[in-house]
């Protein structure tokens, strides 16, 4: 035998010395040996105790061809064959020795061991329960039963049995141990940390109970208490894989992913095949946005454990965040079809259904987690989230308070709510969460960008009120970010084809999508070579449509700023065009990386904030000269601002309502978060003014919620309004259905400041005209601009009372109305709004201009030309 099977069974016989009982060496059997053979199992025992097992097993062997029967020797073979692995063989041999000497006490507890092995847990069981009744005092036998008995789930009767053992040796560090374990099963985690406490006191190089007593700690929530033990334990054991394994884990909890990444890899260095230690570096590397690594590490573990349902699940995350939405659907009904009680996969299951827009199917998997496990706090936010895409607000907000009553500290769940009274028009509420968000987790941009929003919609903050809050949250969120050279490698030829990158989610059926595509489909190719980023996670026929329209399309679904303004370098940007970054999955903060030479802000709702962000796009009557409004950006004016195509399929214009109904009805078609007070206030006086008049709004399947419809009617009566003149909408209708409403419609009202845009254009595109009031910020002036380019300019104002007076004036002028109902569409089409070529050469002339600017700067740094 060569020295290293040698150690190897050396090693197991160790490993197994804790279980195997193998008697007193002067055990006698009277009437079945001679005193030779007594000397023989002597010197076997001997033999055995040391390690040394095939000198054992071959005087075990001689001692049976002479004795048969020899109970002795039959079990003590028995147990060596349980220790190097063969326990169908030890089974076989030990039950002989029990057919010769049925109150072998020892011999029923080896069988026992081998039962387990063999995972025949209630065999196993009998056994230790009939060595017990030969020897009620055999302790060992009693926290083995133990052990059998937790893993059958029958944990309080363990306990039984552990108690058992330590009342008959108090000083058993194993029982102690084992005790903690199963108190840690029940959910007494408390017990099984003094459990854990105690076989410590007794073994302080205990480095299972200290990895033990770790995970407890981390249950508990002390997180460093709990990476201390898992060091302790790997400091008596170096090779410790599962340690080293939920060390990794801990550190994760603590955010110190890097760390938790090392752990993982020391794991998987001792033992390769640990399916779980690739599962959880799979979480890892998907946190820190390595999705590709992350898919792979999960693929791993599966290759290992092809059954295991949790690695499924996060291939399934990871899969999600790269966009790869029915990958991940598959990934996690191959969760469900493993363990169709997996509350975390029926969730994950839930989102990517979500992205896809399969809300009925997302709620319905939402509904399944939280029947298995009622206080799972991140479903029941996320059931909000599909409730209130399906209009649903009243339930998404009661899910998100049942999210909080379990996780009151629970940033993303307080930052959902807000969402949802901002749609409710609550708006001091939607501010009140967002900000508890961002007590919780100061950095959580998600929360900020939401609270800038709502702040869009709040009247009667200043222009340096919202500039300061853009600015503080553009300058939290750059922070740290490592600012690279701008020593790009761009041709600065003024007049040569450049190239301009589109960053955007938006490259989709949306309201962004749609007034930019006008412009990328009318781009002149042979002087601009167009690159789009996208970050659509749901992509559609629209999506298509753009990819048809440009000359490169990069999907970045899953990348980080980081990665995305390396491509976009790597691509040799010119210009670099982020659209709406404020909104949606928009990134601007790619732009922190300066990705591009010159970078431009377009379709945003108020300034970047970023230093890098080189210019604003915008027109004369959005910023005149002396705007008041203030940005971080250069701001660079086009002959029109807003762009659409004209909307196909749609329904003819009706005759005027108000000849039909004999009474005006005003309309809005708006976010009810635009519906403020003031707003009402002022509505409220406009019906007031038009004593036969009504007002209709409608927003999606919005109104369909008896509270909010509620809530408008009241606080319309606080203004002295008649409950029946408010009416609502309240079906989720088709694009073309949702315009049919307009024929019902003779006056459409803005609100303030948030402005109406797609509303406005769909709305003149019906042939209803729109009453506009005009404020100070870019938001507040939107459909100003779209009126004044469609020759309507008198119907925008700029104060409240000319507000009023203006759609009363209206209301009482039936010609005006009936001759632009007649032929407000054909002004459409003919304007400047509809000229998508004329557009196109607008902005591309604008992005020449910021090109040449570029260009002029002084030639420093050396530059190498790039083939075109």
């Amino acid at each position: 035998m060569n020295r290293a099977e040698k150690r190897r069974q050396k090693k197991l016989a160790k490993k197994a010395a804790s279980n195997a009982k193998l008697g007193k060496a002067t055990i006698r059997y009277p009437g079945q040996q001679t005193p030779a053979i007594q000397e023989s199992i002597d010197l076997a025992v001997k033999h055995h105790a040391a390690g040394r097992l095939p000198e054992a097993e071959s005087i075990y062997q001689q001692i049976i061809q002479a004795d048969p029967n020899q109970p002795v020797a039959l079990h003590l073979l028995g147990v060596i064959a349980h220790q190097v692995g063969k326990h169908d063989t030890a089974v076989d041999l030990i039950t002989k020795a029990l057919a010769i000497k049925p109150d072998y006490a020892e011999a029923h507890y080896n069988l026992g061991i081998a039962f387990k092995e063999l995972g025949k847990l209630d065999e196993a069981a009998a056994s230790y329960h009939k060595a017990l009744a030969i020897k009620p005092d055999f302790a060992e036998a009693h926290s083995n039963l133990g052990n059998a008995l937790k893993t059958l789930g029958r944990l309080d009767e363990a306990v039984a049995s552990y108690h058992k053992a330590l009342a008959i040796k108090p000083d058993y560090a194993e029982a102690h141990n084992n005790l903690g374990i199963a108190f840690k099963e029940l959910g007494k985690l408390d017990e099984a940390a003094a459990s854990y406490h105690k076989a410590l006191a007794i073994k302080p190089d205990y480095a299972e109970a200290h990895n033990n007593l770790g995970v407890v700690l981390k249950d508990l929530g002390k997180l460093d208490e709990a990476v201390a033990s898992y060091h302790k334990a790997l400091a008596i054991k170096p090779d410790y894989a599962e340690a080293h394994n939920n060390l990794g884990t801990a550190l994760q909890d603590l955010g110190k992913l890097d760390e938790a990444m090392a752990s993982y890899h020391k794991a998987l260095a001792i033992k390769p095949d640990y399916a779980e230690v690739h599962n959880n570096l799979g979480v890892v590397l998907k946190d820190l946005g390595k999705l590709d690594e992350a898919v792979a590490s999960c693929h791993k573990a599966l290759a290992i454990k092809p059954d295991y349902a949790g690695a499924h699940s996060n291939l399934g995350n990871a899969l999600k965040d790269l966009g790869r939405l029915d990958e991940a659907v598959a990934s996690f009904h191959k969760a469900l079809a493993i363990k169709p009680d997996c509350a975390e996969a029926h969730s994950n299951l839930g989102i990517a259904l979500k992205t896809l827009g399969r809300l009925d199917e997302a709620v319905a998997s939402y509904h399944k987690a939280l029947a298995i496990k009622p206080d799972y706090a991140e479903a029941h936010s996320n059931l909000g989230i599909a409730l209130k895409k399906l209009g649903k607000l009243d339930e998404a907000v009661a899910s998100y308070h049942k999210a909080l009553a379990i996780k009151s500290d629970f940033a993303e769940a307080h930052s959902n709510l807000g969402n949802a009274l901002k749609g409710q028009g609550r708006l001091d509420e939607a501010v009140a969460s967002f900000h508890k968000a961002l007590a919780i987790k100061p950095d959580y941009t998600g929360a900020g960008r939401n609270l800038l929003y709502v702040m869009l919609n709040v009247p009667g903050l200043s222009t340096e009120e919202l500039f300061t809050e853009h600015l503080r949250f553009s300058e939290k969120h750059s922070q740290g970010i490592a600012r690279p050279a701008e020593d790009f490698t761009n041709d600065p030829t003024p007049d040569q084809r450049f190239r301009v990158g589109y960053l955007s989610s938006d490259f989709r059926n949306h309201p962004v999508g749609s007034v930019v595509f006008p412009l990328l489909s009318s781009h002149d190719r042979t002087k601009f070579e167009v690159f789009c980023y996208a970050d659509v996670p749901c992509p559609d026929a629209m999506t298509e449509r753009f990819q048809s329209c440009v000359d490169h399309w990069h999907p970045i679904a899953g990348k980080t700023d980081a990665e995305v303004a390396r491509m976009v370098r790597a691509d040799g940007i010119d210009v670099l065009v982020c659209l709406a970054g404020r909104f949606d999955n928009n990134r601007p903060l790619v732009c922190v990386h300066r990705a591009a030479p010159v970078q431009v802000s377009f379709h945003d709702g108020a300034t970047s904030g970023l230093e890098e962000m080189d210019y604003w796009l915008t027109d004369d009557f959005l910023h005149s000269p002396d705007t008041k409004e203030m940005f971080t950006e250069e701001l660079h004016r086009l002959p029109v601002f807003y762009q659409w195509p004209p909307i196909e399929e749609t329904p003819t214009v009706e005759v005027l309502p108000a000849d039909q109904a004999g009474l005006v009805t005003f309309g809005s078609f708006n976010n009810p978060a635009k519906v403020n007070e003031e707003v009402i206030r002022l509505w409220a006086q406009i019906l007031k003014s038009v004593p036969s008049s009504r007002l209709l709004l409608k927003y999606k399947n919005w109104y369909d919620q008896a509270s909010l419809r509620d809530s408008v009617v009241e606080r319309f009566a606080a203004c002295g309004m008649e409950r029946d003149r408010v009416m609502f909408a309240t079906s989720h209708d088709t694009l073309a259905e949702h315009l049919e409403r307009y024929g019902e419609v003779d006056i459409a009202l803005d609100p303030f400041p948030f402005n109406g845009a797609t509303t406005t254009f769909q709305a003149l595109w019906m042939g209803v005209p729109v009453v506009s009031l005009a404020g100070e910020t870019f938001i507040s002036r939107m459909s100003g601009s779209i009126l004044h380019h469609a020759g309507l300019g008198d119907l925008v104002v700029d104060t409240p009372e000319a507000y009023v007076a203006c759609a009363r004036d209206l209301a009482g002028n039936f010609a005006r109305l009936r001759t632009l109902r007649a032929d407000l569409r054909e002004r459409l089409e003919s304007s400047p709004l509809c000229d998508a070529p004329a557009y196109a050469r607008s902005v591309e002339t604008a992005y020449r201009e910021m090109w040449r600017k570029w260009c002029a700067q002084p030639q420093n740094i050396p530059r190498r030309e790039r083939e075109r």
